[in-house]
């Protein structure tokens, strides 16, 4: 696993994080017999097989299109790092049991673990437990899911590859802008010449 710095724009609360997350030794989906990215290493919090559930998941959630998917923003390399900058005991615990939940769940579906499962199946069971976990939002499961589901959202469109002109703070607080002036600050912010 070599550690690479990525600088992430991911804020919590009014906190800025900067993480160092590994890149992560992959089989790429095309290479795998079910379509999934399978990791080789463990990473800084997650183990191999916890992180191929993850990058599967995120990839399901924002796929690659015309726009970046999960994978590449390094959705899941930069949550298994905020694992040990910014999660508290329960959310490192809620997202654990989530993927055990997962696992729980795909046996007594489908008769198999999550990561033996075909692309369809795997895509049929997310959609289903996305439906419950917004119907339903008492149980532990939904709570993990929708837990999991925000935080990997505001990882992605937190990342450059998502939002290229994001800016985490754009400045000192100006009260009312037109919209010409703060079109003008980005551009400074970015670099851009008007």
């Amino acid at each position: 696993m070599s550690a690479q710095k990525i600088t992430r724009r991911v804020f919590l609360g009014t906190t800025a994080f900067v993480v160092s997350a590994p890149i992560l030794a992959k089989i790429p989906a095309s290479e795998s017999k079910n379509a999934l990215q399978i990791t080789l290493e463990p990473g800084q919090f997650f183990s191999a097989n916890e992180l191929t559930v993850l990058t599967d998941i995120a990839e399901i959630m924002i796929p690659k299109t015309q726009t970046p998917g999960a994978t590449d923003a390094q959705v899941i390399p930069v949550l298994d790092a905020l694992m040990l900058t910014w999660a508290g005991t329960d959310t490192k615990a809620g997202f654990k049991a989530l993927i055990e939940q997962l696992n729980q769940l795909s046996a007594d579906t489908f008769s198999s673990t999550y990561t033996k499962l075909a692309q369809g199946q795997r895509l049929n069971l997310l959609t289903e437990l996305d439906k419950r976990a917004f119907a339903k939002r008492d149980t532990n499961l939904s709570k993990n899911y929708r837990k999991l589901k925000e935080t990997i959202f505001h990882i992605y469109y937190t990342s450059e590859e998502a939002n290229p002109d994001y800016l985490l703070i754009p400045g000192s607080y100006k009260g009312c802008l037109s919209k010409e002036e703060y079109t003008k600050m980005v551009d400074e912010r970015l670099g851009r010449s008007a």
